[in-house]
């Protein structure tokens, strides 16, 4: 009991904590739509029956916070001032199931994927039953009859209220505005989201986790929609309130589509709002309003459930377990504390009549309606054929297993696996409690986070102390990872094990104090990081094979590695002289190994040139030699004709400057004269032949 009590306690806190910031934040933005709004705006567009009507009836109620017995007196008043009645069936529709308060809320608890499809499929909603309504013919009573026999008993202000005056200062728009937001709307709301959170609270204390998926099966598909809209229909929840009480559905295994789907047939239905609406718009359209209604919601939740499953139910288990910065968690807190400060001022003021007397009312339709039940009535044709269709489609669903790409389906009967890798497609199998189907992603690769919430491409928000582990050397150190991995068999991963990412989540940690109480943390910190990680990835995977539960480790990863926040900015310091230290070493030993590789490239340039200069010295003298040698061996055979060539070659070499004329013997140059050298030298006569022995002498003088 004293542990039901505490955890009672928790999670009602934290749900309080969670999404009390953003309820102040719907509230204000309602009394800025309350107050620059005009309030005869809608009515003046909304008397043509026409599809432009529906539109800006279902654009103009969505952001309005009404609940749905609120929304009945402001329609009630549209339609006397001559709205159409498929404008005021869509208005009827949007403004129950969404507003700017439950916007907001919905973003702080489910994300931003829920915030944005919510209000869309309200707005759709709306449109479809207002769509329909155009060519439904009118079987209602005229509207003064009606509101003269039907009064509406809240006490609230819900009308369409004339704009106020333009001309005030602005401290009295502020002044309204929050007049209006954290008063007039706060009385409407407050009880209703009390109720919310307490019921939140007490679903999280009640139920186990995955209770839906593992308990009864419901992780998706269209069997836990429909006990929704069983659920949602008669059950009165403002759409603020429904938000928390989704939340916590979901986090026990409710499949998001299904929370949507409580989402939106909850604020816009209620055993009250049922039989005034029929009054207001005739049986009918009532038809069209329902089935509208839970129609776009099952459709709605079917593609959530196609399209962004994992993404939803991600966000709203990340939010829930993400522990926020100082600042913003102290911005929480007292968010937290002004939300009940208003809460218990809007308590003094109306003592919560209100709430109770619509749940009072509430008790009393439910009561009227059963008492007026008769048999005849459920033995109707119409109502026979719903019935029959609704348990053909609960049968259908409850023995059919739909196996889609990528996954594969396991099947039991009595207890005992008898399938475990069907294919994609169409299968059958025997109903609970004989037997089940479930079907499990095998391609897809799963990502676990360890010491963060939040995905590990965006903000890596710490969980308490998850992520702190201590080294070798006494130090704290901050190590986020991310493990990937993947399901290699279905039937061991379901059955074989509960909370499979929990217990690899404490592999995971175990194999990092291991780690990290092995190593200092400059060893971690610094230059051992690459080498930490490798045996993070490795020993993990070793482990998780080990243990064969149905499931395989691909890749383990260290996202983050800091010291704690206090001293973080000291630890980076040091990380960084480290790798400066580590970067002058290695730019040192790169020098000196750039110096010695060209000293030693220089010193064999330098003996090379020198071997080829001592090889072109002896190849000329060889040269000169060889040449001499055969000069010699000519000479000996013929040596009047070499000396003759010799001394013609050496006159060649002395004299190639000046013009030269060469004369036969005996021939008379004229006035042409050869001078060797000499200011007025002799003519030179050139013999037939020099004498021999004289071959090197000059018969000229020189100068």
């Amino acid at each position: 009991m004293i542990a039901f009590l505490i955890a009672l306690g928790t999670e009602t806190a934290r749900v309080l904590y969670e999404g009390s910031l953003y309820i102040l934040i719907g509230f204000f933005v309602a009394g800025l739509l309350h107050e620059f709004l005009p309030g005869d705006l809608v009515s003046r567009h909304l008397g043509k029956n026409n599809v432009r009507s529906v539109l800006l009836a279902a654009l103009f109620g969505a952001p309005i916070p009404l609940c749905s017995c609120g929304v009945l007196p402001a329609a009630a008043e549209l339609r006397r001032k001559g709205a159409s009645r498929p404008a005021v069936t869509s208005f009827l529709i949007s403004t129950p199931e969404t507003g700017v308060d439950s916007i907001a809320l919905t973003y702080g608890l489910l994300g931003p994927v829920m915030a944005i499809v919510r209000p869309i499929a309200a707005i759709l909603s709306a449109i479809v039953a207002g769509m329909l309504a155009i060519v439904v013919r009118d079987d209602a009573p005229q509207i003064e009859s009606m509101l003269a026999t039907e009064p509406h008993d809240h006490d609230h202000d819900h009308g369409v209220e004339p704009a106020p005056p333009p001309d005030r200062s602005l401290r009295e728009r502020g002044q309204t505005i929050l007049r209006y937001g954290f008063g007039s709307l706060a009385d409407e709301l407050a009880f209703w989201l009390l109720i919310g959170i307490a019921l939140t609270g007490l679903l999280g204390a009640l139920l186990p986790n995955d209770f839906f998926s593992r308990i009864l099966g419901w992780d998706r598909g269209i069997v836990p929609m429909l006990a929704m809209v069983v659920v949602g229909v008669p059950l009165y929840l403002c759409a603020s309130a429904s938000t928390p009480v989704a939340t916590a559905l979901i986090a026990k295994g409710l499949s998001p589509g299904a929370a949507l789907v409580f989402l939106l047939t909850g604020p816009g239905t209620n055993a009250a709002t049922i039989a005034v609406v029929g009054q207001l718009l005739g049986r009918r359209l009532l038809r069209v309003y329902l089935a509208s209604i839970i129609g776009v919601a099952l459709a709605a939740g079917l593609l959530l459930d196609a399209f962004a499953f994992e993404a939803v139910r991600a966000s709203a288990l990340q939010r829930a377990a993400a522990a926020d910065s100082g600042a913003f968690a102290l911005l929480k807190v007292t968010a937290a504390v002004a939300f009940l400060a208003i809460a218990g001022a809007s308590f003094q003021r109306t003592r919560f009549r209100e709430g109770r007397r619509d749940i009072a009312k509430q008790g009393r339709d439910v009561r009227d309606l059963l008492r007026r039940l008769r048999l005849r009535d459920l033995t109707r044709p119409p109502v026979l054929a719903s019935l029959a269709a609704a348990l053909l489609a609960f049968g259908v669903a409850r023995v059919v297993l739909i196996v889609g790409p990528g996954e594969r389906g396991v099947v039991q009967r009595f207890g005992r696996v008898v399938a475990t890798d069907l294919e994609p497609g169409l299968h059958l199998h025997w109903p609970a409690p004989l037997g089940r189907g479930f079907v499990v992603d095998v391609d897809g690769v799963r990502q676990l986070s360890v010491g963060f919430a939040g995905s590990a491409a965006g903000d890596r928000s710490a969980i308490g102390d998850e992520s702190f582990f201590l080294t070798a050397d006494e130090n704290v150190i901050d190590l986020r990872s991310v493990v990937s991995w993947r399901v290699v068999d279905p039937a061991r991963f379901t059955l074989g094990l509960e909370g499979a990412e929990g217990l690899l989540r404490a592999r995971a940690r175990s194999v990092l104090v291991d780690i990290a109480t092995g190593r200092t943390i400059d060893a971690i910190y610094a230059d051992g990081r690459l080498a930490v990680e490798r045996a993070y990835r490795d020993v993990l995977t070793a482990e998780v094979e080990a243990l064969d539960l149905g499931f395989r480790v691909l890749d383990a990863r260290l996202l983050d590695v800091h010291a704690p926040a206090s001293v973080h900015d000291a630890f980076r310091d040091v990380a960084s002289a480290l790798e400066d230290r580590e970067t002058e070493v290695h730019d040192a030993n790169g020098y000196a190994a750039e110096r010695h590789n060209e000293g030693e490239g220089e010193s064999a340039a330098t003996t090379e040139a020198a071997h080829a200069e001592a090889n072109r010295v002896a190849r000329l003298a060889d040269g000169t030699a060889g040449a001499f040698a055969g000069i010699a061996r000519v000479h000996d055979q013929y040596p009047d004709l070499t000396e003759r060539r010799l001394w013609l070659e050496a006159l060649e070499r002395t004299l190639p400057a000046p013009r030269k004329f060469i004369l036969a013997a005996g021939a008379s140059g004229g006035d042409v004269d050869l001078w060797v050298g000499g200011a007025s030298p002799p003519p030179l006569v050139l013999p037939e032949t020099p004498p021999r022995g004289a071959a090197g002498r000059k018969d000229a003088r020189t100068q």
